[in-house]
């Protein structure tokens, strides 16, 4: 039985089309990520080159507004967020509130959203008095200590035999907190990841559970979602997200009707 789950996983068969939410194509080829109020306003998030990219992006604004315990129905990739960018994007290690978050999503494009989350990692992983980040931290040494082991013994090879104690253990906190950095790292930056994450999915059907072990997602209608006064969230039942404006300022980004490149459902 094992032995046939794990050919299963590696293979070679093709995806099924994947359709994203939150996401439209336009005419110049980019793909434009948004999410929708219970009016029908739509506000961009903004344009990226991928439908990874966009569909990305779309998770990272609504996590912003609603928090780590949004429902993975309504997220295209739940499993490719580690609990330090959860925390970076909302709560009170956030950088700011949920509007100035978004607009740090809005220019992801560029990587400097990627750079922000590699500096808040940087200070999580030496924020010894927080219980919170430190907590990550200590499960991320538990679930890599073979891995840290080999790195440590190489960072201290490196600067060889005769350096004292204290630059040794410089060399092995800086080896950790590089290795912690790139492990909070979003997962679905990485296509080979993407790839495998879909085809488990394919492969498991509605019950499919990622694999950070969250409780199996069930295809019901009515998803409820907690929230704070101002922070209202609907999901119709085929996930379109919609978003109270007042979270995103007193002016909508954009108020439009669907262009040719949209589907006809975008507004329903």
């Amino acid at each position: 039985m094992a032995t046939s789950k794990a050919a299963a996983a590696h293979s070679t068969a093709p995806i099924a089309t994947i359709e994203y939410r939150g996401i439209a194509r336009l005419p110049s080829g980019k793909w434009r990520s948004y999410i929708v109020n219970r009016d029908g306003w739509s506000f961009d998030v903004g344009d990226f080159g991928t439908t990874e990219e966009a569909a990305l992006a779309h998770d990272r604004a609504i996590l912003a507004i609603l928090g780590p315990n949004t429902s993975a129905m309504v997220l295209n990739f739940r499993a490719a967020f580690s609990d330090t960018e959860l925390r970076f994007l909302h709560g009170r290690h956030a950088p700011a509130r949920p509007a100035g978050v978004i607009a740090m999503v809005c220019m992801s494009g560029d990587g400097s959203y990627d750079a922000e989350l590699a500096r808040f990692s940087a200070r999580a992983f030496d924020a010894y008095m927080d219980p919170e980040l430190a907590l990550d931290v200590a499960n991320f040494r538990v679930a890599h200590g073979d891995m840290l082991h080999r790195l440590k013994e190489e960072a201290t090879a490196t600067i060889g035999t005769n350096a004292n104690q204290v630059a040794c253990a410089k060399a092995e906190l800086d080896v950790e907190r590089k290795a912690f950095v790139e492990a909070t790292r979003n997962k679905a930056t990485n296509k080979t990841w993407v790839e495998t994450y879909h085809k488990r999915q394919q492969q498991t059907g509605p019950t499919f559970e990622d694999e950070n072990r969250w409780p199996q997602v069930l295809p019901i209608a009515d998803v409820h979602v907690d929230w704070f006064p101002g922070e209202e969230l609907i999901y119709m039942p085929h996930g379109s997200s919609h978003v109270d404006e007042m979270i995103l300022g007193n002016t909508p980004i954009k108020n439009t009707k669907p262009d040719a490149c949209m589907p006809d459902d975008f507004l329903i």
